[in-house]
């Protein structure tokens, strides 16, 4: 099992094109410590021929299979930007919103890390929109906290839209989280939405508090939200 992981982890498809079919399916048919297959492994890598090698030949049983995290191999792909291999494992039935043991789906890592094009893939292959995680953060609290405007404009696009003002667990809203880290694209394109500058989290902090310390961040935000000031008046990516 170890050497067919580090084959996988090195996307060796020459290794598992010559193990004998008992050999390959008794390979594929096994987990590891952490409860991972080597269909989870490959799926980190670009190597798509190998992961269509391994699905071809009896792996395709593993696609749903989840680690002891909760990791299915589409958490995997996703979180390593393999789009040919998410594409993939969605059109052999991959759940696009199971979640981990942190409740987080793969549209949690695809909008935390910013890949946009992965997101929209998601969304139209059914990922749920509004999917809360352990800290009841949603995917939009994901990419505002990161500043990714890309994914935020496309989870903004769908319909229904996602709710823009969802508290996580702390009672932050995705734009107090972008405000607090100090991503001025992400936090003026979330007030043009009507984000709530004002709404407070557990501890009384505020969106336009929490731009203060952002050179006119505050000044920007303010003044969408009083409609004196459009999107256009910024000069963004």
């Amino acid at each position: 099992m170890d050497r067919a992981v580090e084959a996988a982890r090195q996307g060796d498809l020459a290794y598992f094109t010559a193990l004998p079919p008992a050999d390959l399916q008794a390979v594929l048919s096994k987990r590891d410590d952490d409860e991972r297959s080597v269909l989870h492994t490959a799926c980190a890598t670009s190597n798509i021929d190998l992961v269509q090698f391994l699905v071809d030949n009896g792996a395709k049983d593993c696609v749903k299979w989840a680690d002891e995290e909760g990791w299915t191999p589409l958490h995997t792909a996703v979180s390593a930007a393999q789009e040919a291999t998410v594409k993939l494992l969605l059109s052999l039935g991959a759940d696009v919103n199971a979640a981990t043991a942190q409740k987080r789906t793969a549209l949690h890592y695809a909008a935390s890390k910013g890949l946009t094009a992965l997101a929209q893939l998601l969304l139209d292959s059914g990922a749920e929109v509004d999917a809360r995680d352990v800290m009841r953060a949603t995917p939009l609290h994901r990419a505002a906290a990161t500043g990714h405007t890309g994914v935020i404009r496309v989870l903004l696009n769908r319909q229904p839209k996602p709710k823009l003002d969802a508290r996580n667990q702390e009672g932050a809203t995705p734009l107090l989280l972008a405000a607090l880290g100090g991503h001025q694209a992400a936090a003026l394109l979330l007030t043009a939405q009507g984000a709530d500058v004002e709404a407070e989290d557990k501890d009384g902090e505020t969106p336009l508090g929490a731009a203060v310390p952002h050179g006119k961040l505050r000044d920007g935000l303010a003044a969408i939200a009083k409609g004196e000031k459009t999107l256009d008046d910024f000069m963004l990516d």
